[in-house]
């Protein structure tokens, strides 16, 4: 409240007097918070989020057909007609709600687009080279979470007894460290997004405990607590403490590794390398199960709720004029062709109204992550391997070995090798199809 007080008072001005009513500042102070959750007082942003500059809409103008638009629009990005309220589709424009009541019209092409200017290139523009697909591309690894000391925070860690204890960020990363050389063997230039188990951003949770105190009031919890006990703990979602970690690890971690894709590496395609869980329980008492799965994720599928956020609306619009989705697809669908034949496993299906299932696999999923979304060029989002499954906490404990092991009756290379095999043989696969299908020379 007290942040609140201090822009009423500002926008008060030297009006701002002793005389002035208390009610005054009082409904000030009212308006000022709808205005930081509520459209139509308006233009919310996500936490740690800024204002998006809409004039960089403009620079879409003409290059994308109505019915290229619509079907992006509904049959992966809002699919079942979430954007309505904000975005309005003609015959030769969308009326796209920007701040507040303002207006943005988007005019379309009338046949084939205007090029799109793009920091990653068309593989299609590039020439054939069945030798090394890869050649003239630069691929960013990102290895999904934090290891190391910082995996029980982020809750990517659990134990079983004195076995070496699984942490998620420490798994992505030494599987991004394999999949290096045979990515530059195939001709790509590799670059990392993050290459040692710690934190890209500089900020840590302590920095974060305003915000996590707006967070948790903006979403109406009550009472707020300052900390919790443990991952354990039923009330941790209450408190500050928990919510500012959240903001760490979820949020400004994404955040910065967004701006080193975008401004820094600005890769042709980000690979983004996360393993899966079903649920453990508690981490130092964990359960083990027999589901083991695999799945892909393309950026898509908002929810109404959070197009109501200006910067998620104006994110998704970016990602659907790019024009990416067929490229994020195609190569979606040719690394699940290739993984689910490596490691046998089966795909993963969503039973929530998040995901929306896309491509003819049935391995790849629509979801609006915030990592795929404020990655600017083509992402593939590969979810693999179950990580307490009891097939692979078996594999888990029996390390990196050379050729195959057997377990429970089938053989396997180590996992890091089978996924980097995997993700590797599918790259591959998808450039030499698509190179040079545009003329390129």
């Amino acid at each position: 409240m007290n942040t609140a007080v201090s822009h009423a008072q500002g926008a008060l001005g030297n009006v701002y007097a002793p005389n002035v009513s208390k009610l005054l500042v009082l409904v000030l102070v009212i308006m000022l918070e709808m205005a930081a959750f509520n459209p139509s007082f308006g233009d919310p942003v996500t936490p740690l989020s800024s204002a998006p500059d809409w004039d960089q809409l403009q620079k879409f103008q003409g290059t994308i057909t109505h019915d290229q638009f619509l079907h992006l629009l509904n049959d992966v990005y809002a699919v079942g007609g979430t954007a309505q309220k904000w975005i309005k589709v003609e015959p030769g424009y969308a009326e796209i709600q920007t701040s507040g009541k303002h207006r943005l019209k988007l005019k379309f092409a009338k046949e084939s687009g205007k090029p799109i200017s793009t920091y990653w290139r068309d593989p299609k523009t590039l020439p054939s080279n069945p030798d090394q697909p890869l050649a003239g591309l630069t691929i960013a690894l990102d290895p999904g979470h934090l290891g190391g000391s910082w995996a029980k925070m982020e809750e990517r860690w659990f134990q079983i007894g004195n076995t070496e204890p699984i942490k998620e960020g420490d798994l992505t990363l030494k599987t991004a460290k394999l999949l290096a050389p045979d990515l530059v063997q195939l001709g790509a230039k590799v670059v990392f997004v993050h290459s040692n188990p710690g934190p890209v951003t500089s900020l840590r949770p302590d920095d974060l405990r305003s915000q996590a105190r707006a967070s948790l009031k903006s979403r109406g919890v009550h009472p707020i607590l300052q900390t919790y006990q443990g991952p354990a703990d039923p009330e941790k979602e209450r408190s500050v403490t928990w919510e500012a970690e959240r903001l760490f690890y979820r949020v400004a971690e994404i955040h910065e590794r967004a701006r080193r894709v975008n401004h820094a590496l600005k890769p042709d395609l980000t690979l983004c390398l996360h393993f899966n869980a079903e649920p453990w329980g508690d981490p130092a008492n964990p359960t083990l199960t027999d589901i083991d799965h695999l799945h892909l994720i393309v950026n898509g599928a908002y929810a109404e709720s959070e197009l109501g956020y200006a910067d998620v609306r104006y994110e998704m619009l970016l990602k659907l004029l790019s024009q990416s989705f067929d490229e994020e697809l195609g190569i979606a669908e040719s690394i699940v062709h290739s993984l689910s034949e490596t490691t046998k496993l089966p795909a993963y299906r969503y039973n929530s109204d998040n995901a929306h299932p896309i491509g003819p696999s049935g391995y790849v999923w629509a979801r609006n992550l915030l990592a795929n979304r404020l990655y600017r060029c083509p992402v593939a989002y590969v979810e693999c391997y179950v990580m307490n499954s009891r097939d692979f906490f078996d594999r888990f404990q029996a390390g990196e070995y050379d050729g195959q092991r057997e377990f429970n009756g089938v053989t396997h290379k180590n996992i890091y090798a089978e996924y980097a095999e995997g993700v590797a043989e599918g790259l591959a696969e998808y450039f030499r199809a698509i190179r040079g299908t545009a003329g390129g020379t």
